[in-house]
């Protein structure tokens, strides 16, 4: 049985995909090429409250994404765009906004394949000669990045290979994933370095 195919992508994700950075997938949000979704929990726009996932604005998130300086590590959104509206409503309550980070960001599946469709892209995971891997390591380097980057690195070795290996199974559209050894080979070297053992 395989698993569901994955819906949404954070913008971390689609940068990896396009192979662009992310300040410029939130500028295109911005120019209105893109649609940005967060996943709300009940906020009021005048009298009426709403929850669950909603567009945002570009240009509120965009300190989130700075390219060349540091980026801000949270901002708090002034107004959404419920499926039901086709204008940004402002939110009323919380009064000061509802505080986001750039990991909560999500692209659905369905506006990356527009987005695709529309310019033409192309994706390609893997270059250069011989058979492409069945797995995609680019993708799981850059994960095995953000995980140690955000919430450090866990006590067991087989701890961190048993999460890799679930990546692997929720970003394959088959749910398959590599056996754990090959996983260990992958991450022997990283995990010896971050533990302060001889290579």
């Amino acid at each position: 049985m395989a698993f569901p195919t994955q819906y949404l992508f954070t913008v971390l994700e689609v940068s990896v995909r396009w192979g662009c950075t992310q300040a410029q997938i939130i500028d295109w949000a911005i120019a209105g090429e893109l649609d940005l979704l967060y996943g709300f929990s009940p906020v009021r726009f005048g009298e009426t409250s709403i929850g669950g996932l909603m567009s945002i604005d570009g240009n509120e998130v965009r300190p989130l994404f700075r390219q060349h300086a540091e980026s801000a590590r949270k901002v708090y959104l002034t107004q959404a765009r419920p499926d039901t509206a086709t204008a940004w409503q402002r939110i009323t309550e919380p009064p000061h906004g509802v505080r986001v980070m750039a990991s909560d960001i999500v692209i659905s599946a369905d506006e990356i394949a527009r987005f695709e469709a529309t310019h033409e892209i192309s994706r390609k995971l893997h270059s250069g000669p011989g058979t492409p891997s069945k797995y995609d390591w680019d993708g799981f380097y850059v994960e095995l990045i953000r995980r140690v980057h955000l919430d450090g690195i866990p006590e067991r070795q087989k701890d961190l290979i048993a999460e890799m290996q679930d990546w692997f199974i929720g970003h394959s559209s088959e749910g398959e994933a590599p056996d754990e050894s090959t996983i260990r080979r992958r991450i022997q070297a990283v995990w010896k370095g971050l533990k302060g053992e001889a290579a």
